[in-house]
């Protein structure tokens, strides 16, 4: 049951983002919800411009350290909100602090970032639920070699309170002929690029 849930919500976003109307000049604050007892915004970490969404905070900082290092590499382009990161993961609100999501939107496009910074006591929660996620991402793509290397090749690395989920490796179409072994270990190696910068900014060494 939780696997449909995930394949519909897989389709559904495609068809929100999709569908929405880009308007330059309607910025709004998206994700924030307000504490009752200060009456304050907590975990505001995206702003939206139409249909398109930025990055605030220090989740900012931590996605700017991996597109220095991965440059034209690193693929992701589409930020997930709140409400499509618990329809395509199950992991709500209520679980963190704060995240940074963001997929590559392309109709082919498999590369993928996301970034926990997990409540007290709920991060094993949020490891199992990438897990899953990663598991429906092996079914679903099966049948597709260069992004089921991508997706064998992920990884899922909790930092203190951040869980990592790094799905990168960007065009491996020239290693195909090479064979899965040589797709996968390519994108290993983007994978634990991006990981440890993710851990020396998180740990600041």
């Amino acid at each position: 049951m939780k696997n449909n849930i995930f394949l519909v919500g897989l389709v559904s976003i495609t068809i929100i983002l999709t569908g929405c109307k880009s308007d330059s000049n309607n910025i709004s604050k998206n994700q924030a919800f307000v504490d009752e007892g200060n009456g304050e915004e907590d975990a505001v970490n995206t702003l939206q411009v139409g249909s398109k969404y930025k990055i605030v905070g220090p989740m900012d900082e931590l996605k700017d350290a991996v597109m220095d290092i991965l440059d034209s590499n690193y693929w992701p382009d589409t930020l997930l909100t709140s409400e499509e990161l618990a329809e395509r993961t199950g992991i709500s609100e209520n679980m963190y602090d704060d995240y940074m999501a963001e997929y590559q939107h392309t109709e082919a496009g498999i590369d993928m970032m996301i970034i926990v910074k997990a409540k007290e006591g709920q991060t094993q929660a949020v490891e199992q639920y990438l897990n899953e996620y990663r598991e429906l991402l092996l079914n679903i793509y099966a049948q597709q070699p260069q992004n089921k290397a991508k997706i064998f090749a992920s990884r899922i690395e909790t930092i203190e309170d951040y869980v990592c989920y790094v799905q990168l490796g960007a065009d491996i179409s020239s290693l195909e002929k090479e064979g899965s072994d040589a797709m996968t270990a390519h994108c290993q190696q983007e994978n634990e690029r991006a990981l440890d910068i993710i851990e020396k900014r998180i740990l600041n060494t």
